[in-house]
This record gives C-alpha cells, structure tokens and sequence, in this order.
C-alpha cells in the first residue's frame, strides 16, 4: 500500500522541493521504504528513490509522488510516444499497470482529451479485468494531472487546496494539513480531478460498486490526526477502544497499547474500565510499520525498534495489552516474550481490536496469506497458547458494525467473514 500524493500550483513561480518533502514525510507511514516522483521534464520523469532528500532536481509547480513499501512492485509505470508522454502511479502494486498505460496512451493518440482517454481506458479494464483497479494518478508531458479515487471506495482521497494558488490530492487528510492547506473534499468512489494551467475540473465514472471503505484504513493505516469521510480517526479509535473493554473478566493494573497504532485504543479502553494507561514502550529511530514489511528478519528488526519497554511501569503488573488486529500473531508474539521474559509481568491479557481475520482481501487492498493467518488457522486456545498470554479477547463483528453506524460509515468487511460493516 502506498500513499499517493498530487501537488500542482497554478502559479508557476512556485518551486515544490520542499513541499513534495514534507509531502512524503506526512506519508511516510503508508509505505516509507522508498518513494515516487513524476513530474514533467523533457516529457514525463520519474525519480525513485529510499530517502526524501530531493532538493537536488528540479521540481517546478507541479508533480506526483507516492511513499511506499520496498516489497511493493508495479506502482508506477511511464510510456512515451511522439509528442506524447504519461506516467501512471498506483496506490499499490497492480499487474495490469503496464497494460492500462499503454491503452491510455493508444486512447490520446487518437486525438481524445487525456480526461477523455482516461475515461475510456478505465471503464474498459474494469470490464476486461478481475482485479479491482486502485487509485490512481496520471500526469502527463501538457502538465496535466487526473487524481482518480477507486470504483470500490476501499481507500480514501482527499481534496485540499492552499489558497487559491495549489491543489493538493492526497491519500489522507493529514498531509493537506501538514503542508499548511485546507480540506475541501473527500472524493466519492469512481471520482476524480483533472488539472491543468487553467483548468480543474471534477469529474465522476459511475460504473462502480460501492464497497465500503477497508476497516484497515481505520484500524491501521490511517494516522491517529487524520480526518477520513468527516470523521476523527483518533475518536473513531478511541470509541472501538472503549466496546472492546467489555471484554474485560480479570482484574488488570495498567493498560497499554501496542505502539504506536493501538495506543488511542488503549486510552478508550482505559478510560471506559477507570484504570490507569501506561506508555509502556519507547520506539528506537523512526517509524516502520512492521505489519507491512515482507522480509522476517526486517520485521523482527522493525519490532523491537518499536518497542523497547519501559520495565518500572511493567515488572509484577497485571497487564491489558491492546493491539489494533492481529495477522500472522508475530508481532505479538514477541512483545508477550519481551514483557514475560524480559520484564516479568505477572498476567498478560490480550485484546484485540478487530474481529479474527478469516480469509485474504479479494481486492488485494491488504497483502494476506491465509496460511498465515493467525485466527484462521487456530483456535483461541491455541492461539492463547502460541501467544503465550493468559487470555485472548477479540471484538465482535456486532461491535465494529455498531461503531461504525454511530459514525455513518461504511467499510467492507470482506477478509473478516462479512461483506460490510455499517453502512
């Protein structure tokens, strides 16, 4: 999964290197191995890149770029042709982004408008093909941009402006906010943006079918200070943190959060059951979501990065440890190894914030095995046992779908046995 990000000032005076760095830093969490910039220069380039130091090229008023994981492949693609040059970047890897950038560019050498070939070109792979088509952005050698959210609305995109002087799409709110813009609008599924120097224009191809929006959006990759649909997500969070404390049949002394995603879980669970929250770990470096990293080696070196305990909080306490989903278990694994070897807790009671995922995500939003799949392989007690905790708790699928109706929010529940939750 990538985070995709469109910056285009209609003044050209404006220089972008610093923006499209602040721009990859706010969604560095969506991927941040490498990254992505598109931009025309002598047709259309691309520069890729494991850093964000880009003040070396020349990055005038306009560009596209996207922060993504080192496993992730076929993200970005750029043909040329004559007169003509495209590049195409997706929100995550997609097989058929070779082929769609080779008909969008057969559809604007026949002389229709790029929003036009683009237009022809999608409704035609989302008939041909069984893969679900991601977001996705498109600039070209004109200097023209097309923004375009999902058909199933499974990832969001946002619309923000600075002044009346630039645009910016991005995947979430938070680097609207981060490079000092305003939210404007969060675009519907099959919606999308052209720009041009004189030109913006929304625009929406309604052969869709409307999903919902991936809970993982919600539940992990989202930052807490996003903004998704009108809702807070940290409020969101807390709310899923307080209906999981239901759960509770022990008495614990501290509650705490896997960092750093399930931390406003912990603070709702805390608050709903009157016991302290704890900051128990201390991260080592900057952030890597270790959920979305392939190698096992890199992830292990990910986790204890993240999570270095803080042993006077922890040593001879009756723990809640909360976390926000739970995939292959190995993550949590090893934080129940570090409190009970390292630390010496003396119960550990695990809570999950979601429900047990039960099969791989048919829109491949979410890269799941379901032979690695934790819940789908073992029963509770022996999970419990594997974790090496004295309880396993996960929330209901009632208890996500009565969340979300509170918030007005629709959200595909697909890889957890349901089509929707919500709605």
């Amino acid at each position: 999964m990538s985070g995709l990000l469109t910056v285009y000032a209609f003044d050209e005076l404006w220089s972008l290197p610093n923006i499209v760095r602040y721009g990859l830093i706010a969604l560095q969490h969506r991927g941040s191995q490498k990254y992505v910039i598109c931009l025309p220069s002598n047709g259309v380039k691309c520069i890729e890149g494991e850093d964000i130091e880009i003040s070396n090229y020349a990055i005038d008023h306009l560009a596209v770029l996207a922060s993504y994981s080192d496993k992730e492949d076929n993200i970005f693609y750029v043909e040329s042709d004559n007169d003509k040059s495209i590049a195409v970047i997706a929100e995550r890897s997609w097989s058929k982004i070779y082929e769609f950038t080779h008909e969008l560019l057969n559809e604007m050498k026949k002389g229709e408008s790029s929003l036009e070939a683009f237009k022809t070109t999608i409704l035609a792979f989302n008939k041909e093909f069984d893969e679900a088509i991601p977001s996705l952005q498109i600039i070209t050698n004109f200097r023209e941009v097309i923004a375009w959210r999902n058909f199933h609305g499974l990832t969001p995109l946002v619309l923000g402006s600075y002044g009346f002087d630039m645009a910016i799409v991005s995947s979430e709110s938070i680097a609207v906010d981060i490079l000092g813009g305003d939210v404007k609008k969060f675009l519907g599924p099959g919606e999308g943006l052209y720009m041009s120097r004189y030109l913006t224009k929304s625009f929406l191809i309604d052969k869709y079918i409307d999903c919902g929006l991936c809970l993982f959006e919600m539940l992990y990759l989202a930052r807490h200070d996003a903004i998704i649909n009108g809702v807070s997500v940290y409020e969101f969070r807390k709310a899923i943190g307080k209906e999981l404390a239901q759960y509770l049949d022990k008495e614990v002394d501290i509650v705490v959060g896997v960092p750093e995603t399930a931390l406003p879980y912990a603070i709702g669970f805390a608050q709903k059951i009157g016991k302290p929250f704890e900051l128990a770990f201390v991260a080592t470096g900057g952030r890597r979501r270790s959920m979305l990293l392939g190698d096992p080696f890199e992830k292990m070196v990910a986790i204890h990065l993240k999570m270095n305990p803080i042993k006077s909080i922890l040593e001879g306490k009756r723990i809640a440890l909360i976390d926000d989903s739970m995939v292959t278990g190995a993550t949590l694994k090893t934080v129940s190894q570090i409190l009970r070897f390292r630390i010496g807790v003396r119960e550990l009671h695990l809570f999950i914030a979601s429900p047990p995922l039960a099969s791989i995500c048919p829109f491949m939003v979410m890269k799941l095995d379901v032979q690695n799949l934790l819940a789908a392989n073992l029963s509770n007690d022996l999970a419990k046992s594997y974790l090496e905790v004295d309880s396993l708790h996960w929330l209901s699928k009632d208890n996500v779908n009565q969340v979300a109706k509170r918030f007005s929010l629709k959200f595909c529940g697909k890889c957890f046995g349901v089509d929707f939750f919500g709605g």
